[in-house]
């Protein structure tokens, strides 16, 4: 990892995973270990009804020194536990990953390239050009273009994101972030890139979660997700927004 991305927080978001998280911890912390000497591993429960916490806690207990899990209630969602732990996180730099083991730590060796290989570049995006052979299935594939489709029919942002970045710390804590579900992970970078950072993209591979099933796929929450697409699109259009940022 290049000098100047040795300081990272990474925020684990979790809600119902008490069989996946024990693992995710390991195996993130074996690859951060190797890869800088300045980290911390961001563990938010989500309001989980399992025993998620209890999981992540005994990790936590024999990595004191780079392990913090945070919990509340009730559940709120991914962007919930995104604020939550961007308020909570000291390093630099900052990223996350699904507590459902979807995203191999490994993966994010490329976002630190893409910096290094453009020191201009402040914020990575990254899309999985592969997801829907590698991990998902068709609902999945369907509702995530259709995300994509009002996004861009919303907002005028056609950029292919898919939920993992590299943020510097302050700019993730100052963001006027408002989305309480997955479309965070939109909404950060769409508002982060019209605040003027210079981004950068990337792919990753993933993989099919460890165990369980996804709680993505719930069409209450998909209907907050295309509501908060919609009113970040009224913001872009309104005094001092413009459709065409974020491309």
């Amino acid at each position: 990892m290049v000098a100047r991305m040795r300081s990272l927080s990474v925020i684990m978001f979790a809600y119902n995973e008490q069989e996946n998280v024990g693992p995710c911890m390991l195996e993130a912390l074996s690859f951060l270990e190797q890869a800088t000497d300045e980290y911390e591993l961001i563990v938010v429960d989500d309001g989980s009804s399992d025993d998620t916490a209890e999981a992540a806690r005994a990790i936590a207990t024999r990595h004191p020194d780079h392990v913090q899990v945070l919990t509340y209630r009730p559940n709120r969602g991914i962007g919930g536990a995104l604020k939550t732990g961007f308020a909570a996180a000291t390093k630099e730099w900052v990223t996350c990953l699904p507590a459902d083991g979807q995203v191999p730590p490994q993966e994010l060796e490329k976002l630190f390239s893409a910096i290094e290989s453009d020191s201009s570049l402040d914020l990575i995006t990254c899309h999985f050009p592969d997801r829907f052979k590698e991990a998902d299935n068709l609902l999945r594939k369907v509702l995530s273009r259709g995300l994509r489709v009002i996004l861009w029919a919303a907002t005028g942002v056609d950029r292919k994101m898919d939920g993992v970045y590299l943020i510097p710390r302050e700019a993730a804590q100052n963001l006027p972030l408002q989305s309480e579900t997955f479309f965070l992970n939109l909404e950060l970078p769409i508002r982060a890139i019209r605040s003027g950072l210079n981004p950068g993209e990337t792919t990753m591979h993933i993989r099919p979660r460890m165990a369980g099933t996804s709680k993505v796929l719930n069409f209450g929450r998909m209907r907050r997700v295309f509501s908060e697409t919609v009113r970040l699109g009224w913001e872009l259009r309104g005094p001092g927004g413009s459709r065409g940022e974020g491309k």
